[in-house]
């Protein structure tokens, strides 16, 4: 079974998770975080929340739907807390939302999947999202894509380790190539040369230079071959993202998030999109007049 776009489990968590219904969670846990002191709950916990949410929810979740609902909330928060502290945008503080280029927000939402909707509407509860998840969010860094299942411990510990010790522009292998290529040729020059003093000193300052200068090219090398590669892929995938560019849900989804329609309006269009793929290019060729009556129609 192929794997679901973001868009889609996007739109798939809003249809289990109401927004007034992902408001009443949040109420829960943070009752819950104030009780305990800021403890994480277990899968009893989330029972009994499960419970709670009957009521108010006139619905009836299973714990593990709270507990990964509790899951992608606190990744969720980590993205947006990631993207308060950036400083190469603005800020709204009326409406809670980054102020940039569309150019910069592009290319941020490329590098961090699952925050675009971020640009329009913030973070719905921000205030409460910090006070359940500010303890166990204690970077910024711990992000994952809202559209992926809750990840496990190592995934999390590999996550906190890729943002706590970023590529300084030089790989394990090729620091290894590196090392290993002037101990070898270093410990090869200690035996090469004349017996003499004074020939054996200068035989080997320049052979020290030779093989350093050799290993730089070498890495120059392997780095280049990695950037080729890097760059050819990137080609591939600009030329596939333009053959599906067409019928993309997420395209569509990100034109519905710049119209700020109302959220039965969203989850609307948002299904009909998904279910027939042949509208999502009509939809994005439509003019914004014709977008916002063809939204009403479904809203009716």
């Amino acid at each position: 079974m192929p794997r679901k776009s973001q868009a889609e489990d996007e739109v798939e968590d809003m249809l289990i998770w109401p927004p007034p219904h992902a408001h009443q969670l949040l109420i829960l846990l943070e009752a819950f975080v104030q009780k305990t002191h800021g403890a994480i709950p277990n899968i009893k916990n989330f029972k009994v929340m499960a419970e709670k949410l009957l009521g108010p929810c006139a619905k009836r979740y299973r714990p593990a739907q709270v507990k990964s609902k509790y899951h992608r909330m606190r990744i969720i928060y980590g993205k947006f807390k990631k993207l308060i502290n950036h400083t190469g945008f603005g800020w709204d503080f009326d409406n809670n939302t980054p102020l940039c280029d569309t150019d910069v927000w592009d290319d941020y939402c490329k590098e961090n999947p699952g925050v675009n909707k971020f640009k329009y509407v913030g973070l719905p509860d921000y205030e409460m999202h910090k006070n359940v998840f500010e303890k166990s969010n204690a970077t910024s860094g711990l992000g994952y894509s809202s559209a992926n299942p809750p990840c496990d411990v190592d995934d999390e510990a590999d996550i906190e380790d890729r943002f706590l010790h970023p590529d300084n522009g030089r790989s394990d292998d090729d620091e290894e190539t590196f090392q290993d290529y002037i101990g070898g040729q270093h410990s090869e020059s200690k035996r090469v040369g004349p017996s003499s003093g004074r020939g054996r000193g200068r035989k080997k300052r320049t052979t020290d230079a030779d093989c350093i200068s050799a290993a730089m090219m070498e890495v120059a090398s392997a780095l280049k071959s990695r950037v080729d590669i890097s760059m050819a892929s990137q080609r591939l995938h600009s030329e596939t993202v333009n053959n599906e560019e067409e019928f993309s849900l997420a395209a569509c989804q990100k034109i519905v998030d710049s119209m700020g329609v109302t959220p039965t309006a969203y989850l609307k269009a948002m299904q009909y999109l998904m279910a027939n793929k042949e509208w999502r290019g009509v939809f994005r060729r439509m003019s914004e007049v014709l977008r916002w009556s063809w939204i009403a129609s479904l809203d009716c």
